[in-house]
């Protein structure tokens, strides 16, 4: 094995923090990928055998969750894949004889490295409803008036927050230390449950399709 795998990324390793996996709004929140990459030597060489999954976050919970989904994804599309959270040593260090030795008892042959880029969070304005204008037909009697000041007074515009999270998915090559397939996501008003994670591999395991890396 390659001794400078992961070596050019030991500083995001070192940096990352918690990753978020946050699930979009039931109704109406959005998660999509926002870039895609992929080194085109590995076409079609299913690249993705004996997997090592590693989560970058401090959150026990949310490490296991999303390493196990992914594992299981990746199980039904008969590859092996490993959680790094099974590994006698769960905590890899930031430093290359512990992530070598990590893939090493993981038996692996590429690894795939999760962390969470950044949340953002604006305030949007949303109008009242309607606009009234002097030439509106409300103005011509008070049975139509009063509703429509009525409405407008008491339902007037209002402020919301959009939250945006943004991850990044990596797939290195072991042999080699190559970063062989990159991926960003980004999910509009998200909260944490199973369910994001479930869609969010599927977005990560659907590109490696698309690549034929999967």
């Amino acid at each position: 094995m390659s001794a400078s795998l992961f070596v050019p990324q030991r500083h995001t390793i070192i940096t990352a923090i918690s990753l978020c996996m946050l699930l979009l709004l039931s109704s109406c929140g959005t998660s999509r990928l926002t870039a895609t990459w992929h080194d085109v030597s590995y076409g079609r060489q299913k690249i993705l055998q004996d997997v090592l999954i590693i989560a970058v976050t401090k959150d026990e919970t949310i490490k296991r969750l999303f390493e196990d989904t992914f594992s299981a994804k990746l199980g039904a599309e008969g590859v092996q894949a490993v959680p790094s959270y099974t590994l006698s040593q769960p905590d890899i260090k930031p430093e290359q004889e512990a992530i070598d030795a990590a893939v090493k008892e993981a038996g692996a042959r590429s690894v795939i490295i999760t962390r969470h880029l950044g949340t953002n969070t604006k305030e949007h304005y949303r109008p009242p409803q309607r606009v009234s204008v002097f030439a509106d037909p409300y103005y011509g009697g008070i049975h139509g008036y009063y509703p429509m000041a009525y409405r407008e007074v008491y339902t007037p515009g209002y402020t919301v927050k959009v939250t945006t999270v943004s991850l990044e998915a990596n797939l290195y090559d072991v042999e080699t230390g190559k970063l062989v397939w990159a991926v960003r996501s980004e999910s509009t008003d998200p909260t944490m449950t199973k369910k994001y994670i479930e869609e969010l591999v599927h977005l990560f395991t659907g590109d490696l399709k698309k690549n034929a890396l999967l």
